[in-house]
């Protein structure tokens, strides 16, 4: 009896000891991860690794292009000089003749008109005007006909306009425009041609207030209203 008790708190100190050392052993999960976990090692797994600085740099130098070279600007050439200095057609100082009627276009500036010595006439003009005002304006300038002549005038020419710079136009036939007889009912000895003055009444006409010439055209017969005629500013002859 005695040894049968023995044996049994034998055995039950083994089975207690199993259990305590059972117990202080850690626990194995035998369980999947979680999916936040199995979530971020993926994100974690995915995302790029941030190139370094150095290899970025690196990485723009050689895809950028080569520097180019900045061209020098191209020389002018004597060609180029006298265009730019050439009087242009808007050019205040500078009259411009044009059209199908003649065979070239010119630009021909004041000192060119005034250097046409040939051409130059200067008198008293009689003038009537629209309110009938009767009186003499005295006019330095060159022929009409000497223009149109520098401008290669057709034989097929009909028609001329005369163009201020404001826009406003005068128009004569040809046969008009070439005319040297015009009078003045005054003074029928005197005879006129169609003129171009720049110089009116002791002095030049002024830059500042628009192109220095005016048509000039005398009486075509005694009442003749020519006053209306003598455009000022003229730009532009126009002639088809």
């Amino acid at each position: 009896m005695r040894r049968k008790r023995k044996a049994l708190v034998t055995l039950l100190i083994v089975i207690l000891s199993l259990t305590m050392l059972t117990a202080c052993q850690p626990k194995v999960s035998t369980e999947p991860d979680s999916g936040i976990i199995e979530t971020e090692a993926k994100i974690d797994e995915a995302a790029p690794e941030a190139p370094k600085p150095a290899e970025e740099s690196k990485e723009a130098e050689e895809k950028s292009p080569p520097d180019t070279p900045i061209a020098s600007p191209a020389e002018p050439n004597k060609k180029d000089e006298a265009e730019a200095t050439a009087p242009k057609p808007d050019d205040k100082s500078s009259l411009l003749v044009e059209g199908t009627g003649v065979t070239k276009t010119i630009t021909l500036s004041l000192d060119d008109l005034k250097a046409m010595k040939d051409s130059y006439f200067e008198d008293d003009f009689f003038s009537l005007n629209s309110y009938g005002t009767k009186e003499h304006f005295h006019f330095k300038g060159i022929k009409v006909k000497a223009i149109l002549d520098k401008a290669g005038l057709k034989t097929n020419a009909k028609n001329i306009k005369f163009v201020a710079t404001d826009g406003y136009t005068q128009g004569l036939t040809v046969e008009q425009a070439l005319r040297e007889d015009y009078i003045d009912e005054q003074n029928p000895e005197k005879k006129f041609p169609v003129i171009i003055a720049w110089h009116e009444n002791g002095k030049d006409f002024d830059v500042k207030k628009g192109a220095p010439f005016r048509l000039v055209v005398g009486q075509k017969e005694p009442e003749d209203m020519n006053k209306p005629q003598w455009v000022m500013n003229i730009a532009k002859i126009i002639v088809d």
